[in-house]
């Protein structure tokens, strides 16, 4: 039983505005912020029970005692007498609609997370340790944007891929790897558990070479004043023979910085590694799991599009009407996620 309650912007008082939703839908990609949307069921008679909904309200979902999703009113559309729209974000969206400057002078990228996140009150849920040493100058950006580029950063350099998301208003930032679930429906209360991937209402699945490299050069600037000398060297390089000869030659090339040059081997392994491949989109229309949610991996046979092994959820479209829930997911492999 989904549930959705409202909490007034002083916090003192709380609505279970459930009775008067028509439908709620929230979604769920690779990024930290996250949104929900739904309508209030409105009528101007005499005596039919009053909007208590307003911008910058908060409001959290519930499947029963489960916290789903928690965000901020951000817009209120309305539209003569039809239901009354809301738009929510979680509390991510303030850190995507500021703007800031930061320099870091050689402190691991997990510290540069956490000094943003403090500074802008976003409490922490769990933030893993990472090395890699920041020294950069951020002028004008939105924290966001800063700390998207400081863990993506060290994801490069450590091989390792991170989900971020916010539950129940914490930040958590954790391995994918760790990530794999399985999803089950229940049509009322009193009935058992069903497998999700037991009755898919629909499937799709596209596989493409466009985006896939089997060469990968990595090059560092070089600091020299002769003008005789490129300024630019390649530093290391690997391929893969058998994916050349089967697709034909696909390169690319990365830039370092030299200091970095010691680890230039590893980048080109990583890389090579993670472009090599067929990339695959694929969808899939299925009975609801509030647990489906972007980063999460899952192990999908689907015996129509051929779909086989695991995949990464890249996206997660999720609605709830009269408490029926439907979700439409997007697939990737997750090595294809860049």
């Amino acid at each position: 039983m989904f549930k959705l309650i409202l909490i007034k912007n002083a916090g003192d008082v709380s609505y279970d505005i459930t009775p008067i939703v028509d439908s709620i839908t929230w979604d769920s990609n690779l990024s930290m912020m996250s949104a929900m949307e739904f309508g209030i069921i409105w009528n101007d008679t005499r005596y039919f029970a009053e909007n208590p909904c307003d911008i910058g309200d908060v409001v959290i979902l519930y499947e029963g005692s489960k916290e789903v999703n928690r965000g901020v009113i951000v817009t209120e559309s309305r539209s003569n007498r039809e239901a009354i729209k809301y738009s929510v974000y979680d509390y991510a969206w303030y850190l995507g609609k500021s703007k800031s400057v930061y320099q870091f002078n050689k402190i691991p990228a997990s510290q540069a997370i956490r000094r943003i996140l403090n500074d802008f009150g976003m409490q922490i849920g769990a933030i893993p340790e990472m090395g890699t040493l920041i020294e950069e100058l951020y002028i004008e950006k939105s924290p966001a944007e800063i700390i998207d580029e400081i863990y993506k950063l060290h994801e490069k350099r450590s091989g390792k891929r991170y989900n971020v998301e916010l539950r129940e208003g914490k930040i958590y930032f954790e391995d994918m790897e760790e990530l794999v679930i399985t999803g089950t429906f229940q049509l009322a209360g009193n009935v058992e558990l069903y497998d999700v991937f037991s009755n898919p209402l629909s499937a799709s699945r596209k596989r493409s070479i466009e985006e896939m490299k089997n060469r990968v050069k990595i090059m560092i600037e070089r600091d020299s004043k002769d003008k005789d000398k490129p300024k630019y060297e390649v530093v290391a390089m690997n391929q893969d023979e058998k994916s050349i000869r089967k697709y034909g030659l696909l390169e690319s090339v990365y830039k370092i910085d030299a200091e970095d040059a010691a680890k230039a081997r590893e980048v080109a392994r990583i890389l090579l590694e993670r472009l090599n491949r067929v990339q695959e989109t694929n969808s899939l229309t299925l009975l609801g799991d509030v647990d489906f949610k972007a980063g999460r991996l899952l192990d999908v046979t689907e015996p129509i599009t051929g779909m086989k092994g695991r995949y990464m959820i890249m996206t997660a479209k999720h609605e709830v009407t009269k408490q029926l829930h439907m979700m439409q997911i997007e697939l990737v492999l997750p090595e294809d996620v860049k």
